[in-house]
């Protein structure tokens, strides 16, 4: 007889999309701090046109580095899908982003799209992974 009971899959869904609109809401915020607390420690990033980063400290740099640099002027994500793993421990989402850039001669609007891996740890859910292109081999210019 097995002793462990099925997870509550709608609990864990409601409890994973509150840490997906928690991330967002972060990132939107360029809240480095806060967007990092929804990170596995060994969680990966592989971000377009650059080598995958690993591990926590990378992450914040690349935060630092998009938010805090002035590059990103705005940012919003919007999950499209979330699939949940039958055993409520593993999850993956994918969805669209969108970043308005500075440019040397006016803003620039970047869309793309991306693809998170979600893992339970220690009753957390966390990002474990994230890989994100643009759709367009470069970012247009915002008419003013």
């Amino acid at each position: 007889m097995n002793d462990q009971t099925s997870p509550d899959l709608a609990a864990e869904r409601a409890a994973l999309r509150a840490r997906l609109e928690g991330v967002v809401a972060a990132e939107e915020a360029f809240n480095v701090p806060e967007a990092l607390t929804y990170w596995a420690e060994d969680g990966i990033v592989q971000p377009a046109g650059s080598p995958q980063i690993e591990g926590k400290d990378a992450i914040r740099q690349l935060y630092s580095q998009y938010f805090e640099s002035g590059l990103v002027r705005k940012f919003s994500g919007s999950s499209s899908h979330l699939e949940l793993s039958a055993g409520g421990d593993l999850a993956y989402e994918y969805g669209v982003n969108r970043m308005v850039l500075a440019g040397e001669d006016g803003d620039l609007l970047d869309v793309g799209k991306y693809l998170a891996i979600w893992k339970k740890i220690d009753g957390e859910w966390m990002v474990a992974a994230l890989s994100f292109t643009s759709d367009a081999a470069e970012p247009s210019p915002i008419s003013s």
